[in-house]
Order: structure tokens, then C-alpha cells, then sequence
């Protein structure tokens, strides 16, 4: 095994309101998962790779600041990181001169402790495409699939806990109505925005005033270059402007005009549709049927046919009267990545090391590590 190495930047410090005991007590809780790795049959004692693991204080999937809803950062559990890769050793030459080298590139496995968006948030296609400009923390459900080595799988990740709560929450068919009339409201003001300056240009190429103005600054220039025809020239210029203004400005005032007039009429369907429900319909949870023409008509309650189910974090998950440091979830990430036939073939050594790791690593002491 290489030498372990731990890195906790001032940023994510700050910004985590870990303190220097917390600190060493993330890495201590890492190094437990190192123990536990190190004990793995065939990774105990490596032959033909040497092992690396380190280990990070993490902003993870938490980004410099909580959005909407979730807790703090100060005061939800701490989120840590630990990679494990597989380096195959090559030895050449011979005598004085051997030597040896395990550098190189290898795929590697990724333990998330403490992270609850990673695995919603990684799972292929979980994109909410109307709120992706939105402060929103709802993603589309994986579908389930079944445990791999072992380990419950979620979409692209494999999760492992203690408690028996999910990792998720369904998002109600009011909230998410709400959201999409916000998305349509930001999209809308970025729409009135584009009207606003294409009619402006539209006004300032065809009006006389603004060409005077605009002619009174060349006839400043004029004054100081040594072109006797330079007035010529701009007026002939100023003129062409007023001529092409409309052919330019009005057909693309037009496609920005109607543009706007349809989110505005996509953001009255919503109001109409959020004012009509009853309280069952507010409280039911919501899908997305990505595969609907219409971008509103792919917001329906759940369950419904081709509709997945819209989702967020479940913080309540994390027990609250253990200590931040406490590792409560864990995600391992990336363990697919030698399934890509071009990978594995390129990598054979680190992911039969991966897989091996997988299949054998003490299950039972992961669920005695987590709290």
C-alpha cells in the first residue's frame, strides 16, 4: 500500500464550520474505511499492482453554499471523500540498473461518506431539463435495479446504511407545479429582455433623431481626418442602416415576440392547472415523462406510465444526535467504469483489482463502520 494521504482546504473548512478536531476526526473515520479495505482478500497483500488511497474533507456534492430546503452546511453531517486505485507495478532492467515503476493511469473507485444528492443527482438522465437554471434540489428517481457485489445499487452508485429510511423524498405535484411556473417566469424575463433589445435596435436604426445624433459624431471625426469624402461616406452608411433595419430587426423581433407569448402562455396554463387542484391532487406525488412532446404536459402525478418520480434528498435520514463526523451513508461511485469493454481492456490489472475489491470487501464491517 502507498503511503495515505489526507487533504481538508480552508475553503471547504470555512464553508463546513469544521474545526480542527472535526477534521481529525473525519480522517480518522477514513482511515477505519482504509483499515477495512486493507483487509480485503487479495488486497491484503497486492501482487502485480500497488494500492493508493487518499483521502479529502469534502464539499462533494454540496457546492460552496445549501440551496433551498436543505440544511446548512454548518450543520449537516460532514461530507468526506476517499478514492482507491489499483496501479499495475512494471519492472525493468536488471542488477544495478532495475528498477520499478507503479505510476501511470488507472480507474478508480470512489467512496462518498456523508453525501446524500451524489447518488440521486449521478444516476443517468435524473436532469429535471425545465429546472436545471433553478436553486432546486428535485431530480428524477433511478429506477431500481439490482444489488451489485453484493452492495444495493442506486442508479450509478451503490449505497450503503444503517437506517432504514430512504435516501429520498417524493416531491408533491403542488411544489413541482410551483417550480415549473418559476422556471417559466425565468425563462420568460430572459425572453422580454431579448424584445426589449431587438425592438431597441429595430427604433434606433429607423429613428431620425438617433441618426442626427449619430451624424453629429462623425462630423466631429470628419473635422480631424483628411478624407474630404468621409461625411459622404457616413451618411451613405447611416442610410443603408435606416434601409435594412427592417429586413434585419423585424423578422427576429418577430420569433422573440411569439417566443415570449408562448411561455407566457405556457406560464397561465400552470397558474390555471396549480389553481384547480383539489388537496389530494396538491399532496400527491410527482413525475416526469420525459418522453411528452409537451414540455408542461410532462409533469404529472405519480405513479403514471412512462413518469419518473421527481425526488429529493431526505436529510432527515442523517440521525442528528450523532457528531457530524459520524459516517452515517456511504456511496461508492465509479465501479462501472470497467464494464465500458474498451476500459477493461485498456485497464486489466486495476479493474479486476476494482472488482475484486467489490466482491470481497468485509460487508459487515461497512454496516459496523457506518452509524
Amino acid at each position: 500500500m502507498e503511503p495515505w494521504s489526507f487533504r481538508a482546504y480552508a475553503d471547504h473548512r470555512r464553508v463546513l464550520g469544521a474545526g480542527p478536531v472535526a477534521v481529525k476526526e473525519v480522517e480518522a473515520q477514513l482511515l477505519r474505511l482504509n483499515a477495512i479495505i486493507e483487509k480485503t482478500p487479495g488486497i491484503t497483500n497486492p501482487v502485480g499492482f500497488s494500492i493508493e488511497t487518499s483521502g479529502d474533507l469534502s464539499l462533494g456534492d454540496n457546492g460552496l453554499s445549501a440551496r433551498a430546503r436543505e440544511p446548512a452546511l454548518t450543520v449537516r453531517p460532514l461530507p468526506a471523500s476517499m478514492g482507491f486505485g489499483a496501479f499495475p507495478v512494471t519492472e525493468y532492467g536488471s542488477g544495478d540498473t532495475a528498477k520499478r515503476s507503479d505510476t501511470g493511469e488507472t480507474p478508480h473507485v470512489y467512496f462518498f461518506v456523508n453525501q446524500l444528492r451524489h447518488p440521486l443527482e449521478s444516476a443517468r438522465d435524473s436532469s429535471v431539463p425545465e429546472f436545471e437554471k433553478l436553486d432546486a434540489d428535485v431530480v428524477r428517481l433511478a429506477a431500481p435495479q439490482p444489488d451489485v457485489f453484493g452492495l444495493p445499487r442506486f442508479g450509478s452508485s451503490l449505497v450503503i446504511k444503517k437506517s432504514d429510511a430512504p435516501i429520498w423524498i417524493a416531491v408533491t405535484f403542488a411544489e413541482t407545479l410551483d417550480l415549473v411556473a418559476r422556471g417559466i417566469e425565468q425563462h420568460l424575463t430572459e425572453q422580454r429582455d431579448a424584445v426589449a433589445r431587438v425592438q431597441a435596435a429595430y427604433d434606433n436604426a429607423k429613428d431620425p433623431k438617433k441618426r442626427e445624433e449619430r451624424l453629429a459624431q462623425h462630423r466631429k471625426v470628419a473635422a480631424v481626418v483628411k478624407d474630404p469624402t468621409f461625411m459622404e461616406k457616413m451618411t451613405k452608411v447611416e442610410d443603408e442602416i435606416a434601409r435594412r433595419a427592417g429586413k434585419e430587426f423585424l423578422p427576429n423581433l418577430t420569433i422573440v415576440k411569439e417566443a415570449a407569448a408562448k411561455s407566457e402562455q405556457g406560464l397561465a396554463s400552470v397558474r390555471t392547472m396549480a389553481a384547480g387542484l383539489s388537496a389530494a391532487d396538491k399532496a400527491a406525488p410527482a413525475c416526469y415523462a420525459s418522453r411528452d412532446t409537451v414540455s408542461i404536459s410532462r409533469f404529472r402525478r405519480a405513479p403514471s406510465s412512462g413518469c419518473d418520480p421527481l425526488v429529493r434528498p431526505n436529510w432527515k435520514l442523517f440521525n442528528p444526535a450523532l457528531p457530524r463526523t459520524a459516517p452515517q451513508v456511504l456511496t461508492v461511485w465509479n465501479w462501472d467504469q470497467c464494464l465500458v469493454p474498451d476500459r477493461r481492456v485498456l485497464h486489466v490489472g486495476g479493474c479486476e483489482a476494482n472488482k475484486r475489491l467489490l466482491e470481497s470487501i468485509d460487508k459487515a464491517a461497512l454496516l459496523a463502520w457506518l452509524q
